[in-house]
């Protein structure tokens, strides 16, 4: 009977139920998000004419990595920004607020996840609570995640996976151990990770099947690696998580990095950052990363502008053509920004317009587009050269032109035949469908550009999406357009996506007062096309 009673004594905490759920506010009344116009967001206003249905649906269609850096960043904007929500039209459950939650953690948006959540007081909803400690931990901000642990009522199961974690980082290995007792038959592979970090037994375990934050922490805390398999993940938080993972060897967190940053789910700073690292450290890398840490590192350490005018025309020429091109460009070109275009870099000037065109910059690219001009005035090879850039400066409206004369486009697209005849076709299609997205009128026939793409295997999105997105651009429903655009490409690699289709694409966003952003997708189409 003692033994009966301690055992019941000691299963107490664990076998103890909480009251009934308290009632949330209901998070669609009133703004949520943290953007306005004034610091990158959409205006209040951007759901008008859509419909709440069709809003919870958009949201929870949205792919978590678009292939397009542009439409991936729009699509965040349309989360966070401080929205007025759709009125209530009777629509199930979940409410957009949810969904858009969802929908970044999926993103592997922890931090603004968490700051999108803190503005409104929606901690008061375990679930939502549950999910934003979720996305916190798998991004490895555990001080903050064991925070809303600590003061915020989650649901479960999580609820105990997140307090083992959490008792462990304070440090209260005994604690963790308890808390984590239940999860030992159902959970195994986790609670081998607790006994090894709280006992600090041989790092010896297989990883847990399950690996939500709580289980990315524990293999961190218990010097574990993940699967081999885990490391060929596309799913953005998992990615995120693995580059910033202390087990594994650097040379796996960059090909990550890598891999994450042409899929636009890592930063291309954070990308950078990592290159530092593994140069400062003397790290061993496979000789092509070597060349590309030691470009990046060269071209973001360097001490002035003429060390860093020098490198970057390394960077771009060593990567020019490859499909690493548009990632080594943005994990170099951000110091572009504060150097301003002298005669004595005219020699590199249109290496740095190739990186300000990826970086959307027309103010700037427009300024060394002059210095090329003038550096080009006299030499056949660079004013060729530099004609291989103009196709890209018109779509992105570098030189503000309203009209393109025939015979340029007629000898851009004899460059392009030239320069490739296998692919000249559908790059001299794509460019038609671009020009005329962008609002050039060239009427069928009136130049060379080719009227079809050709026999070349292309993605067309669903006939339904594009409709929609069509019907949305030409009602001014700006937040609609915008996340249509992202659902329409999907996961398509952009050098797939029918030309029709990226055009499409690009009007409609014009069409609701996107156009900075439909103008660099529009770059982002053509540079993967390898114009």
């Amino acid at each position: 009977m003692a033994a009966v009673l301690a055992a019941a004594t000691f299963l107490l905490p664990v076998s103890w139920s909480p009251p009934a759920r308290a009632q949330v506010p209901d998070f669609d009344r009133g703004p949520s998000g943290f953007l306005t116009p004034t610091t990158g967001g959409m205006p209040a206003d951007a759901w008008n004419g859509t419909t709440l249905a069709t809003a919870k649906r958009l949201v929870s269609a949205l792919p978590a990595a678009p292939r397009s850096r542009a439409l991936r960043d729009l699509q965040f904007k349309v989360l966070v920004s401080q929205l007025n929500a759709p009125s209530p039209d009777g629509s199930p459950p979940p409410g957009l607020f949810a969904r858009k939650v969802d929908r970044l953690a999926a993103m592997g948006e922890a931090e603004n996840l968490n700051e999108m959540v803190r503005s409104v007081g929606a901690y008061a909803d375990p679930a939502l609570a549950a999910t934003t400690v979720n996305a916190l931990m798998m991004a490895g901000e555990k001080a903050s995640a064991c925070q809303i642990v600590r003061t915020a009522r989650l649901s479960e199961p999580f609820a105990r996976r997140a307090d083992t974690v959490c008792k462990l980082v304070a440090g209260d290995n005994a604690g963790a151990l308890s808390a984590a007792l239940p999860l030992k038959s159902g959970d195994p592979a986790f609670y081998k990770l607790v006994e090894i970090a709280a006992e600090g037994l041989s790092p010896t375990a297989p990883p847990p099947g399950q690996l939500d934050g709580p289980a990315m922490v524990m293999l961190d805390l218990a010097f574990v690696q993940p699967s081999a398999a885990t490391l060929r993940t596309t799913q953005p938080p998992l990615m995120r998580s693995l580059v910033a993972h202390r087990t594994l060897p650097v040379p796996t967190r960059l090909e990550i990095a890598e891999r994450g940053e042409a899929l636009a789910i890592v930063e291309a700073s954070k990308l950078g950052d990592l290159y530092l690292d593994a140069v400062r450290d003397k790290v061993v890398l496979p000789a092509p990363m070597t060349r590309r840490a030691r470009l990046v590192a060269a071209a973001r350490g360097a001490q002035n502008a003429q060390q860093l005018i020098s490198a970057i025309a390394t960077v771009y020429g060593e990567e020019r053509g490859g499909p690493l091109f548009p990632t080594i460009a943005r994990a170099s070109a951000g110091a572009l920004m504060n150097v301003a275009p002298k005669p004595e870099y005219a020699g590199v000037a249109q290496e740095v317009m190739r990186g300000l065109l990826l970086l959307g910059d027309r103010q700037q690219t427009r300024a060394w587009t002059r210095l090329a001009l003038s550096a080009a005035f006299n030499d056949a090879r660079a004013m060729g050269s530099l004609e291989r850039l103009l196709p890209l400066m018109a779509i992105a409206g570098v030189d503000d032109a309203k009209r393109l004369p025939p015979e340029d486009i007629n000898r851009w697209y004899e460059l392009i035949a030239r320069e490739n005849p296998a692919q000249a076709q559908v790059r001299g299609y794509l460019l038609l469908e671009l020009f005329r997205a962008i609002g050039f009128d060239i009427p069928a026939r009136s130049t060379t550009l080719p009227e079809t793409p050709g026999n070349a295997r292309l993605v067309s999105p669903p006939a339904a999406t594009m409709q929609a997105l069509q019907a949305a651009g030409t009602g001014k429903r700006r937040a609609e357009a915008a996340l249509l655009s992202s659902i329409a490409i999907g996961e398509t690699p952009l050098i797939e996506l029918h030309p029709a289709a990226a055009g499409a694409i690009v009007r409609a966003l014009r069409q609701v007062g996107e156009d900075h952003t439909g103008r660099l997708f529009a770059v982002e189409i053509a540079i993967a096309h390898g114009l």
